[in-house]
């Protein structure tokens, strides 16, 4: 017997949002660890925005007077530069916005390495106070984060990646559907 239309039509949304997965915990951790992190980009973006709105650089102050360490002249001499101002704060948008819906994720996850690595290397050393982690904070552990999205894809679950790859308008053309392989 035959499935209603109804029903097909059903199992073909749950297919298309959750796929195989809709019972592993590893899918539904890096889910909620893509929505979490996604916010706190588009946040930090956000208050980024509200700067530039009010009429000053949002990076000008932080590469001027924050940055430390052996590269602190190269990054003071970024300060005020719009490219960069527009590069860290519509980049964090995009991630943010990648990351919630689950679309390119592979390319959010470089970014976001990129961002995390260009970070450190602006606050180095990373232990600023004596009691602090000398190899690891939040930057290291966000960059971790963006690395374990890289490989295991996160956008698939519950994202634009995974609807865009079961769709007939991709699956139908052949390079499209490897493209959106490799940057989803």
């Amino acid at each position: 017997m035959g499935a209603t239309p109804t029903e097909t039509a059903h199992k073909r949304w749950i297919d298309y949002g959750f796929g195989t997965e809709l019972k592993s915990g590893k899918a539904w951790a890096f889910f909620f660890g893509r929505l979490a992190l996604g916010f706190l980009f588009l946040w930090s973006a956000y208050g980024k925005i509200q700067t530039e709105m009010s009429g000053r650089l949002a990076t000008a102050d932080f590469l001027r007077k924050s940055v430390s360490g052996p590269f602190t002249g190269f990054f003071n001499s970024l300060s005020g530069n719009l490219a960069v101002e527009y590069l860290l704060v519509y980049g964090e948008f995009l991630i943010g916005v990648a990351l919630i819906f689950g679309i390119f994720t592979r390319v959010a996850s470089v970014s976001g390495m990129l961002m995390m690595l260009l970070f450190t290397i602006a606050l180095w050393p990373i232990a600023d106070t004596p009691t602090a982690n000398p190899l690891v904070d939040f930057r290291v552990i966000y960059a971790v984060m963006f690395l374990g999205f890289f490989f295991l894809r996160p956008g698939r679950f519950l994202g634009g990646d995974g609807f865009l790859l079961k769709s007939k308008f991709v699956n139908s053309r052949p390079s499209l559907k490897a493209l959106v392989s490799k940057l989803g």
